[in-house]
């Protein structure tokens, strides 16, 4: 199987996270097809997700899969791994805190666009403002909610252990550890498995 890569991307590293946890490092190869932008076309890409978004995951049989929720869902199962259960309750929770952490990543790689790529006299600042207050009211969710969290990560705690992780990389000047003694507790710890340490973004 190829894994089509970007290395700053969020959803890149969760399935690379998950690869590590499940072991299958040895049966996915890593393809960098080059710059992967929102302004630009990348034929490598767009030959395997016709999106022309990452993660995309090309099976040995031709198929493509794509969407990180789903290729980890293929490779969990692929693995017979633990991180997607299969009792109705505990995997709606463990799917809805997964959400959580996506939808936190979706606007804070749009945020990133906005404001690093676009020139600083078209930035919104109105949707600026809004977009970054969703991120809050997230990682306020976050904070009451993670003593709850799997004590053995779930694909949930992947998710936003790789969020946490986006926010340090991207956004460092707005610490989101402020005022979230838990997370940041949390975090600390998760980040000692060495899936998620050997695969912080540089």
């Amino acid at each position: 199987m190829k894994l089509i890569t970007a290395a700053a991307s969020p959803f890149v590293r969760k399935v690379r996270v998950l690869i590590l946890e499940l072991g299958l490092q040895d049966s996915v190869t890593l393809v960098d097809p080059g710059p992967v932008n929102p302004v630009s076309s990348n034929a490598t890409l767009n030959a395997v997700n016709p999106l022309g978004m990452i993660p995309a995951l090309e099976l040995d049989a031709g198929d493509s899969l794509y969407d990180s929720p789903v290729i980890c869902e293929y490779l969990n199962q692929l693995a017979d791994g633990p991180f997607f259960p299969s009792e109705s309750s505990r995997r709606f929770q463990t799917l809805r805190l997964q959400a959580l952490g996506d939808g936190i990543l979706d606007i804070s790689v749009a945020l990133r666009y906005e404001t690093a790529m676009r020139p600083p006299e078209l930035h919104w600042q109105d949707w600026i403002d809004n977009h970054n207050a969703k991120v809050e009211r997230g990682l306020d969710a976050l904070e009451s909610r993670c003593g709850r969290f799997e004590p053995s990560p779930l694909i949930g705690e992947i998710t936003i252990a790789c969020t946490l992780g986006y926010r340090d990389f991207r956004f460092a000047d707005n610490d989101w550890r402020a005022g979230r003694p838990a997370l940041t507790h949390w975090f600390a710890q998760i980040m000692q498995r060495d899936s998620l340490a050997s695969t912080v973004p540089r």
